[in-house]
């Protein structure tokens, strides 16, 4: 993060950001339409990501806006506002299966070494507790309670979990140790991602595999639905990528972009990568 920039609102702690991929200043435009008026949504001019120019201070991230409650109001709102559109987007979770396992654990188990690795972000853990054996645990994640959930089931496999934010807890790790990383549902949530993915690069081997997962701003969907599309969480999410911007932000930090069939088309609310070392 280019600038330190703190403000206390009615809603709690927030942070001033330049862009978090190129470090351009925010532009002195109006806010894009689908912002919350608390939290100004901006699209940088130099590289063409949208992002959040005030995101949530770490520290509300640890219960306050911890992801398990957010998910939790998200779903709520989403039933209350569309009910048919959500309830069938629930009840049909099973097509993202259709062309390959978008699992964590899936994707390991096809793309990385038997051994060390590690869920970014990994919630209370139940991701990784479908991994396949002869893969040992780790995770980062800084809601207090779900970090406690996942030490419970990591901690018998032979792993552990850190609880702090993404940056702080791979700058704690050691360097080439992991085969694999999982960032599933994290980036979008990371207030600084190249600093987050530079310290993956860090921690893991040069024969890995990171495997990511974020909402894909340049799909038809948020075209159509506008405000209502499903990728908008404000302010879990504090910036939202395109193919060439997450493209940009691989290569700024050491790997390749691999998109899976599905992983970029535009009929796809998500974006599956395959990153490797470069």
């Amino acid at each position: 993060m280019s600038t330190t920039t703190v403000q206390t609102t009615a809603q709690g702690a927030r942070v001033h950001r330049n862009c978090p991929l190129c470090g351009a200043p925010p532009p002195d435009t109006a806010p894009l339409s689908y912002s919350d008026p608390e939290w100004p949504l901006k699209q940088c001019p130099q590289c063409d990501l949208v992002y959040l120019e005030w995101a949530p201070a770490y520290s509300r991230l640890e219960d306050e806006l911890g992801f398990t409650t957010q998910h939790d109001k998200y779903w709520e709102k989403r039933l209350a506002e569309q009910p048919i559109l959500a309830t069938l987007d629930k009840l049909t979770m099973w097509r993202l299966g259709l062309l390959g396992d978008p699992t964590p654990a899936g994707g390991l188990k096809a793309w990385a070494k038997p051994g060390p690795v590690l869920d970014v972000g990994c919630g209370d853990g139940d991701e990784f507790e479908k991994l396949a054996p002869g893969y040992i645990p780790f995770g980062i994640e800084i809601e207090r309670s779900a970090a406690a959930a996942a030490r419970k089931i990591f901690e018998p496999r032979g792993g552990s979990v850190i609880n702090a934010d993404g940056v702080s807890g791979l700058a704690q790790l050691p360097e080439k140790y992991f085969n694999g990383v999982a960032m599933w549902g994290y980036l979008e949530h990371e207030a600084n991602p190249k600093d987050a993915l530079k310290g993956v690069r860090r921690v893991v081997k040069d024969d890995a595999i990171v495997l990511v997962k974020v909402p894909n701003y340049a799909c038809w969907n948020r075209s159509v639905l506008g405000r209502k599309w499903t990728g908008f969480w404000h302010p879990d999410h504090t910036q939202y990528f395109t193919p060439k911007t997450m493209a940009r932000l691989a290569k700024d930090c050491g790997f390749s972009a691999y998109f899976r069939l599905y992983g970029r088309i535009p009929l796809n609310d998500y974006m599956y990568v395959i990153l490797r070392p470069l």
